[in-house]
């Protein structure tokens, strides 16, 4: 049993990666109650804040909140497979795909925050996310404008990359420092075309929010705790 399951890890690793973290986060859901429940999660956050929404719309009963915290706990777990498959696929992007599994058990078995010790509430919880697949986009295409492959793909590329970097910022505001680093990296390695690409891209999501909100008539600097 042991030898196929190892058999299965080095045929599939990212397969065998995601099925564990699939498993452990359904252990804790289900049996872990303060899951998800971190200082900032204890007041209005936009997981609690969506759930009460939804519950009031379909007129759902839970007088004792325990159905309420159990979705937020399966939301949080949702979300954090993600993280999960970013680091994963980024390490394997730098290293090599034994390194990659490694490193990605980090954030599989983190089953407080797949964060490292630095996610403390909800908008840096979802900002992670956006922010890893914009950095996994640039860096893939970095490998491959190394190999001369067609300039046009590239661009279009940086800029997907560039508008998930725009709404990591929208966000987790703090996240902007990050951005600005990989747009530094790229002028460094003299990407200007790749740089510009996901400057326009920033630009364009963060100003769809921006009218989002005002439409909306919502505060910017208001709608998701910080």
């Amino acid at each position: 049993m042991l030898q196929k399951l190892k058999l299965f890890k080095e045929r599939h690793p990212f397969t065998a990666l995601m099925l564990t973290a699939i498993a452990v986060r359904i252990l804790v859901v289900v049996l872990v109650p303060g899951f998800g429940s971190n200082r900032e999660v204890q007041h209005t956050t936009l997981f609690i804040g969506f759930l009460e929404k939804m519950k009031s719309i379909f007129s759902i009963e839970d007088a004792s909140g325990q159905g309420l915290m159990f979705l937020s706990r399966a939301l949080y777990a949702t979300v954090s497979l993600f993280t999960v498959s970013m680091v994963y696929r980024i390490c394997d992007l730098t290293s090599n795909k034994e390194n990659a599994w490694l490193l990605a058990l980090i954030p599989t078995f983190c089953i407080i925050m797949p964060s490292f010790g630095i996610i403390e509430n909800a908008s840096a919880f979802l900002g992670l996310p956006l922010l890893l697949y914009g950095a996994n986009v640039v860096l893939r295409q970095e490998v491959l404008r190394q190999n001369n492959l067609s300039e046009n793909v590239h661009r279009t590329s940086f800029l997907i990359a560039g508008l998930m970097l725009g709404f990591g910022i929208s966000v987790w505001y703090e996240s902007a420092f990050i951005v600005f680093c990989i747009l530094m990296i790229l002028c460094i390695r003299r990407n200007f075309k790749g740089a510009l690409m996901t400057l326009i891209g920033v630009i364009l999501s963060i100003a769809f929010v921006s009218l989002l909100l005002t439409i909306l008539n919502v505060d910017p600097l208001k709608y998701i705790q910080l």
